[in-house]
């Protein structure tokens, strides 16, 4: 027979009868009591609920032309936190966002209200070199790519460079016409060729092999490409010799004529994002688009190109959300992971 007496602490004393009528007492542990576990998770909410309430009221002082993004810093005894943000608008076709854009932060002093954080002052002022964000192992890629395509960007102002891949939106029948400049009335200098299907081509997620090329700007609506290939040579499966040629020099396409596939570039926050940063904020993808981990899922989910700005692009995703992605490709066949 044996029995539990009272319980000290964290542990009982077990009384176990033997066989031969010696009772022995063993020290046994016992688990946490359900008050103290509840006790803990409302330690974790009430500085959930803490930490919304000031987030929420330091937003409220954002002027209109600015949107809060996550939080970078955050010290509880210094009651100082720090905030990207971002100028509203930068996720619209109109008035699309650029990764030249000087970051800015809002600073803001908390204060003790009745034991709760509240906001006693915000500023926002520039984001300095050394707030760099902690979880992006990307950020000196970044930094290399952005001076690289700086020179360009100031040689041609009203052209965003950039630095993605995508594929051209015609069909079977029909090739694209590449002008020189961003305008419906510039003189056409190539074509790109129609959609081409043939029995390999059913191993990519089109209805066929379309003409793939390198986006290298933007403007007002038009992206400018290069080194466009025939449908289906990247895969060994070339077109014909008598084929509609494809031209592989520089011109612009309107951008509603360019498709393309979202890659993993490993951003810490997998969601399409308000402006090209990685600490923009964003809302979480739709069900029908998102993966087992909740992030947007890269398997056939972009639907339209907008705009971009270096390695990111302005999208639209299969559940109408819209944003930015930073990494597109081209590959017809695979997600690029």
């Amino acid at each position: 027979m044996s029995g539990i007496r009272k319980a000290q602490g964290r542990t009982a004393l077990l009384r176990i009868t033997l066989a031969s009528g010696l009772a022995l007492w063993l020290s046994a542990p016992l688990p946490a009591p359900a008050q103290e576990a509840t006790a803990q998770e409302a330690t974790v909410q009430e500085a959930t609920v803490q930490e919304a309430t000031w987030l929420a009221e330091a937003k409220a002082k954002l002027p209109a032309t600015l949107v809060a993004g996550r939080v970078i810093h955050l010290d509880e005894e210094a009651r100082k936190a720090t905030i990207a943000v971002f100028p509203a608008g930068a996720d619209s076709p109109a008035t699309p966002g650029s990764v030249f854009t000087p970051l800015q932060v809002m600073e803001v002093n908390l204060k003790s209200d009745n034991g709760t954080l509240a906001v006693a002052m915000t500023t926002v002022r520039p984001r300095r070199p050394d707030e760099a964000s902690a979880d992006d192992d990307s950020e000196p890629y970044q930094a290399e790519l952005r001076a690289a395509l700086a020179p360009r960007r100031k040689a041609e102002p009203q052209v965003e460079p950039c630095r993605i891949k995508g594929w051209a939106l015609n069909d079977t029948r029909h090739s694209l016409a590449v002008r020189a400049a961003p305008s419906a009335q510039a003189k056409v200098v190539g074509h790109l060729a129609p959609v081409r299907v043939t029995p390999e081509s059913g191993q990519g997620s089109e209805e066929g092999w379309r003409v793939e090329f390198d986006i290298t700007g933007y403007s007002h609506g038009w992206f400018r490409i290069a080194k466009a290939t025939p449908p289906g040579t990247p895969y060994g499966d070339p077109p014909p010799r008598r084929y509609p040629r494809t031209y592989a020099g520089t011109g612009w396409i309107r951008a509603s004529e360019a498709g393309g596939a979202y890659a993993n570039s490993q951003m810490p926050v997998r969601r399409l994002l308000s402006a090209p940063h990685v600490d923009a904020p964003g809302e979480p993808p739709g069900a029908d688009v998102a993966g087992p981990d909740g992030a947007l899922s890269i398997d056939g989910t972009l639907v339209r190109l907008f705009a971009c700005s270096a390695n990111w692009a302005l999208t639209e995703s299969r559940d109408g959300r819209r944003g930015w992605w930073r990494g597109i490709c081209s590959n017809q066949v695979t997600n690029c992971s």
